[in-house]
Order: C-alpha cells, then structure tokens, then sequence
C-alpha cells in the first residue's frame, strides 16, 4: 500500500488495528519518534517543510536511518492528517506491542476507565510516564491510544510508555494472579494527603475514570480502597488529567516505586 494511502486509512482505528501501524503528526512529534526505538515505516513532508531549518534537518534525520521520505502537496498531506495544522510532516509507524509482564518487585499501573476525550488520555499518558508509573492500561470505551490526537497530546511518551488495552476480565484476573490493590479516584474517597502519608501497597493500580459518568460498575465493584483530593468548598470537580496527576505526585512522593512493566 501506497504510504499516502495508508496515512489516509490510519485516520481509522480499525485500520490501525488492522495495520499495527499509528500516525504521528507535527515537527517536534515526529522528531521525538525519529529518536525513539519505534519502526518508522516513512515520513510524508510538504515542499515548505524542506525550507525550514527544524524541517531540513528532521528530513536530514530520518534519511540517516534510512526512513522513506515523500514529498507531497499541502493538500494531500492535509488529506491523510487527523489534526488542523500538522505542520507540514506526518510519519507512519508501528505500535509497539509490549506484553504485559508479571512483575518482579514492587510495580504502580494507572488503569483509564472509558476516558473519551484525546487530549485528556495524551495528557494522562504523558503524566503517567512522568511521575512513575509503571504501565498504563485501558479498558473498553476508552479513546484508542494511537489515535493521533492523543499520539500529540502524548508529547512523545507514548513512544516510551508502556501502554495496553485490556478488557475487564483480563486486567482483573492479572490484578487477581499478582496480588496487585485496586484503587480508585472519588470524590467520596478517604483524603488523599491522609493516604498518602499512611502505608501504600507494593503493588497498586489506580483507577482514573470518565469525569461525567464516575466508575463502570464492574469496577466499582472490584475497587479495593477510594481516595479523593480535598479541595475547596463550591468547586464541584477537577478535569481528569490535573486530578491524575496531582494522585500520581502525591503516591510518588510518598512511596516511588521501580518500573517494571
């Protein structure tokens, strides 16, 4: 299949599933790409991306690992780009497929219940890798995680972060095998900073979940311990990202952990 092409049939997540391949848009995304261990399959680039410096030598870069290069209209690129401004470059490349292990010592997994919006999960994702986290997972109705919304807003973590979709059953009968606690965000949940101080599980997954709908049911059920981030009277929620990482700060701060994937 024709790279154009492919990028077009990308903008799908059954292609993506079929294809095991993901698009990455925008000069500083798909520089970090070029810099990760991913399998970039080609690069598509506009006449003016050749005339900028930051383009010239991403072009410069990927020519030096042999990575295909094709020249297209702005049109055409537009034609294949999920987002409004990709600024001249998009890349095709292969999910990675990491299997997630047993682990060996002491692990932390964030856990996404059917969180929709892209940029969130980007941001999350992000978050995840930053502060510790050993792995992130999904579960059913979440957001594909090579969606290249979220790819972007992932700001290159993707590339390094183990990610996994799993449905319920699996994820439950993996927590079940390794003695991993489930937790959960809530708003009725103990205070985190009361939590936080006390004794933390060597082995935790927290799950973060849709603002609007709360926990699935299912895993309402499963939810070993609740925790919630005090915080000031009238103020009725926090966007699921910024409530994500002020959990994963505050658990890293009280018990970091090694990653173990």
């Amino acid at each position: 299949m024709k790279l154009l092409t492919l990028a077009r049939d990308l903008q799908r997540r059954k292609a993506r599933e079929r294809q095991q391949r993901f698009v990455a848009e925008g000069i500083r995304t798909v520089e970090t790409l070029l810099a990760s261990e991913l399998t970039v399959t080609g690069i598509l680039v506009t006449e003016a991306l050749h005339l900028d410096p930051c383009g010239a030598a991403l072009i410069g870069a990927a020519g030096g690992r042999g990575i295909p290069v094709l020249t297209v209209t702005e049109q055409e690129l537009d034609s294949a780009a999920d987002t409004d401004t990709p600024q001249g470059v998009l890349a095709v490349a292969a999910i990675p497929n990491p299997r997630l292990a047993a682990p060996a010592g002491p692990v932390r997994y964030l856990v996404l219940d059917a969180l929709q919006d892209p940029g969130n999960v980007g941001t999350v994702v992000r978050t995840a890798a930053a502060l510790g986290v050993s792995a992130t997972i999904a579960l059913p109705g979440t957001v594909d995680f090579w969606n290249a919304k979220v790819v972007r807003s992932s700001m290159g973590a993707l590339f390094q972060h183990p990610v996994h979709a799993l449905s319920w059953e699996a994820l439950e009968a993996f927590l079940s095998a390794h003695a991993v606690e489930l937790w959960a965000t809530d708003m009725d949940g103990e205070a985190l900073p009361a939590v936080a101080a006390g004794r933390l599980p060597q082995r935790m997954a927290v799950v973060v979940s849709n603002e609007g709908a709360g926990l699935s049911p299912h895993v309402a059920r499963a939810v070993q311990r609740t925790v919630s981030i005090p915080m000031t009277p009238g103020v009725e929620s926090l966007n699921v990202a910024v409530a994500t990482g002020i959990v994963l700060y505050a658990l890293r701060v009280a018990s970091p952990v090694v990653q173990s994937s």
